[in-house]
């Protein structure tokens, strides 16, 4: 059965230095606690080493099909993975100086079919993870604690 997930939080940031925090994909590991890995293979693709049912690692690539302040960040899954996933992030300046972030995730049918979904549903709270993963962002942005440059910042993404 496929699954969305959808969080959103406000931090006390400006718009730019989340964009581009969060254009950075290989920022993500310290973004995303079930997230291991993000290595930007060009332009569009990334491949993704994440966390999935019962400990087991689940590799994949996925396509940037959006990258900008004004649309958000926007990602599907390749063709060719075992994994099927897509999802944005959507970032709106609700007061100066403090941004909104929209998060939603799109998951297919878990590896391992209907047992591999009932294991998923068991180990893991993908909300709450969500929610913590936000909350822990939103620390460390408004502590001043994030690197706002890096590879994203540079190339212009």
């Amino acid at each position: 059965m496929a699954q969305r997930v959808h969080e959103s939080i406000e931090v006390q940031a400006p718009l730019q230095d989340v964009f581009t925090y969060w254009s950075n994909l290989e920022n993500f590991p310290q973004i995303m606690s079930n997230v291991e890995e993000v290595r930007v293979m060009d332009q569009e693709t990334s491949h993704w080493r994440v966390k999935g049912p019962l400990g087991k690692t689940v590799e994949f690539d996925a396509k940037t099909v959006d990258m900008s302040p004004e649309r958000g960040i926007g990602w599907q899954s390749t063709d060719d993975n075992e994994v099927e996933t897509s999802g944005q992030v959507r970032f709106e300046e609700v007061a100066d100086g403090r941004t909104r972030i929209d998060v939603t995730m799109n998951y297919a049918d878990p590896p391992g079919g209907k047992v591999g979904e009932l294991a998923a549903n068991i180990a893991s709270n993908p909300e709450r993870e969500m929610r913590e993963d936000l909350e822990n962002f939103a620390r460390k942005i408004e502590r001043g604690e994030l690197d706002l440059g890096g590879p994203g910042a540079q190339t212009g993404r």
